[in-house]
């Protein structure tokens, strides 16, 4: 993993937000993915919480500031412990891939997005949102639609699956469960 992360290091700062805003056209405007954003939503989905650095956050920042999803998913999240609001984490669209990464330990956080982002619209401009997220699992589906985008098979045939979404942890607009062992 050491390789994937010494990838990341050497993003240059024009690049995170090129990378940032195409992420955000793939979803809004249909446009092609761009080598530097195919290589970082693989390095993304690929690495570690302890491998990411502060670039990997700078341009979900920006794109989650950036792009209001049109879907509302319920969203889920599995965590050992319980951590500070507006830590950007990966979620997923399935109870049963978040319950199977507890491993029956820890937390298990539920966002209602269609509540979270109920005005989210109406009181905030682009580039202020606070609650949005985005579904970096629409980029794999689209990438398995147009041929694959240079992604390799395994990535787009095993993380599929997990439904992955980005968004920023906000305890005030999510419901927190302990697991609990009989």
């Amino acid at each position: 993993m050491k390789k994937l992360k010494s990838v990341m290091d050497r993003i240059k700062k024009e690049d995170i937000s090129k990378i940032a805003q195409n992420l955000i056209d793939i979803l809004e405007k249909g446009s092609n993915i761009l080598p530097e954003t195919k290589k970082f939503v693989g390095n993304w989905i690929r690495t570690t919480n302890g491998e990411k650095n502060k670039s990997y956050y700078d341009i979900w920042e920006i794109v989650l500031k950036n792009y209001l999803p049109t879907t509302r998913p319920i969203l889920f999240r599995s965590t050992p412990r319980i951590y500070k609001n507006d830590r950007i984490s990966s979620f997923t669209s399935s109870l049963i891939c978040a319950d199977r990464f507890s491993e029956g330990k820890g937390y298990l956080i539920i966002c209602d997005t269609n509540q979270s982002l109920k005005f989210e619209e109406i009181l905030c401009k682009k580039g202020n949102y606070k609650n949005s997220f985005y579904p970096i699992t629409e980029i794999l589906k689209k990438a398995k639609e147009n041929g694959g985008w240079g992604f390799t098979d395994d990535l787009l045939n095993n993380y599929t699956g997990e439904e992955e979404y980005i968004m920023k942890v906000n305890f005030d607009h999510m419901n927190t469960y302990k697991y609990y062992k009989k």
